[in-house]
């Protein structure tokens, strides 16, 4: 069985546009269909999955994924004729006389119509006979049940919103995941986030991440009530209640505006944000994480207890939330979890083709080791090679390949504090850069942060950086169950107060870090680095961000790597076996 799997609404933003006068920058992704992506499945094995912003440069766009379409099916040596299911993660078509009052954007964005026709121009042919549109949570939730590997689990999807819910909990069990509760978009505890974001003065269903790194800054008391007032949970239903007041949420896609005034009225002006810790802004941040920390606990406590589960998987855009995460995985009840790589909506298309495919009867083939995010493009000695000849004016280079020699020079770079990009293998499915695509450092180097923050990464000052470490090391330097999540950079972990020093960099404000436990058989290649870099510093710990820069998405191919290194301070450049410097 050959499935196509494929999120995004391909109208959303062009709507927006259209319908907006002269909108806010912050506000352009206030739409709904965000992340486009395909993913390919043949006989039940992934094939290929990746963003489309991966490709054009657009971050997050949600617009036809026309070039991840292309990659995958290059990938999967697939044509169009071959596939035999094409699964959209939407499904708003059963839900149209919701959308009666708006029917033309019904029509013109959340049809099922949208991405049909949207294939016909592409040249795809009998589009309708082999389309199969998918519940959003519902492909959120097998995005993460199907890889997972558990017989039976609790699964909870959390959003902005999908269709008509915006949380939801599902009872896996032998393949098949039914619905136990569902909570509508007027108690979205993504909007939520989003909003809060966006006061903040940053881009809602964007920057997200970057509140959850200021929050560390401060102190929720201030605004504690505040928020334990605004988001409250019913054990008795075990439903999250966000009560905004006079209908803050009927109009989402254009800025939020009865929930900004809201804010503005029990908080300050919204802030223009200078990426400087504002000690207002931070401890408003941190009692907003403090508050979703609280009430997703309590509702996972809850479904746990009421299906007596104890293994858990976790999806949609909330659980990139790696603090709450933490203290998901913390509890007692849990024995396992699986959050989903890629649990934005970029997940959906991956989502959408394991859920058809195990309704056509190929169940999902997962690999011995775990599910594997490493499903994007990759590219050949001869392809480096090529983009460096190009390049011959402004880059000196010798090729080693993968040997020994090659491994202990990245190491000793490194080990002498300087800043190297990391270029090898397939690129990561989903937002975090795991040993692929990385931008590598020395934990207790000089002003590591400092350096990587203003002169690589041209972003705000007070943002964490998250280490990569070997699994032997893991625990002597962290404090952390080591589940599931820690794998993919989407748990923190307490760090040892005896290691603080020894990982400085890598040490956020509230003593955790986003740890990635790195193991040879999830990835060979940046194991036997780290194996490297521990013969030189004695810990096989480095600080790993993504190989890009502001408002870049993660960067993909040779040519846009030798680009990005070029106009950035980075000290060189290790990709598929060549070592490449500025002359």
């Amino acid at each position: 069985m050959i499935v196509l799997g494929l999120s995004g609404l391909p109208h959303a933003q062009d709507h927006l546009l259209a319908n907006t006068a002269d909108p806010h920058p912050l506000d352009v992704r206030n739409v709904q269909g965000l992340d486009s992506a395909a993913c390919l499945m043949v006989d039940g094995r992934i094939m290929a999955a990746a963003a489309e912003e991966r490709f054009d440069g657009d971050k997050g766009t949600g617009r036809f994924p026309a070039h991840a379409i292309d990659y995958v099916l290059r990938a999967g040596g697939v044509t169009r004729e071959q596939v035999q299911a094409i699964a959209h993660g939407f499904n708003y078509d059963r839900h149209r006389r919701v959308f009666a009052a708006s029917r033309d954007y019904f029509d013109s964005v959340l049809s099922g119509r949208t991405m049909t026709e949207a294939l016909g121009k592409a040249g795809w042919s009998d589009v309708e006979g082999r389309f199969h549109p998918v519940d959003h949570h519902l492909a959120h939730a097998a995005s993460a049940y199907y890889p997972s590997g558990f017989d039976s689990a609790l699964c909870v999807v959390s959003d902005g919103m999908g269709e008509t819910e915006s949380l939801s909990v599902y009872q896996a069990r032998d393949g098949h995941l039914k619905k136990l509760h569902t909570q509508p978009i007027s108690q979205s505890l993504g909007f939520l986030y989003s909003i809060c974001t966006r006061f903040l003065g940053f881009a809602s269903n964007s920057d997200e991440y970057k509140v959850m790194g200021l929050a560390a800054y401060g102190d929720p008391e201030p605004y504690r009530r505040f928020f334990e007032t605004l988001v409250t949970f019913d054990d008795a239903t075990g439903s999250i209640l966000v009560n905004w007041p006079n209908g803050a949420l009927r109009e989402p896609e254009s800025g939020y505006p009865r929930a900004m005034r809201y804010l503005t009225e029990v908080a300050f002006p919204p802030p223009t944000q200078s990426g400087e810790v504002v000690p207002a802004h931070a401890d408003f941040a941190a009692a907003l994480q403090a508050r979703l920390t609280q009430v997703l606990v309590a509702l996972v406590s809850h479904w746990l207890d009421r299906t007596g589960e104890t293994s858990l998987c976790l999806a949609g855009g909330t659980f990139l939330n790696c603090k709450a995460n933490q203290s998901i995985c913390d509890l007692p009840a849990v024995e396992r979890v699986f959050a989903q790589p890629a649990s934005g909506d970029d997940g959906t298309a991956l989502g959408a083709a394991l859920y058809v495919s195990h309704q056509q009867g190929s169940p999902y083939v997962g690999n011995a080791e775990g599910f594997q995010p490493y499903t994007g493009p990759s590219y050949t000695t001869d392809e480096v090679r090529e983009a460096l000849d190009e390049r011959a004016a402004g880059v000196g280079w010798r090729y080693a390949g993968l040997t020994p020699e090659y491994y202990a020079a990245a190491a000793r770079d490194l080990a002498e504090d300087r800043i190297i990009a990391w270029f090898h293998g397939r690129m990561e499915f989903g937002p975090r850069a795991l040993g692929n695509r990385s931008i590598l450092g020395l934990p207790k180097g000089d002003r590591i942060k400092e350096r990587i923050n203003s002169l690589v990464k041209f972003r705000e000052p007070f943002r964490p950086f998250a280490p990569a470490v070997l699994a032997e090391d893991r625990d002597r330097i962290f404090r952390t169950r080591a589940l599931a999540p820690t794998r993919y950079m989407l748990c923190t972990a307490g760090v040892r107060d005896e290691q603080r020093a020894a990982v400085s960099g890598i040490v956020h404000a509230d003593g955790t870090a986003r740890i990635q436990d790195v193991r040879e058989e999830y990835n060979s290649v940046f194991w036997t680095l780290l194996k490297a870099v521990k013969e030189r510093t004695g810990t096989g710990c480095v600080v790993n961000t993504s190989f890009n820069v502001k408002g870049q998405p993660l960067i993909m191919d040779p040519r846009t790597a030798i680009d990005t290194f070029l106009r950035t301070s980075l000290d060189r450049l290790y990709i598929e076996g060549f070592i490449v410097e500025k002359p």
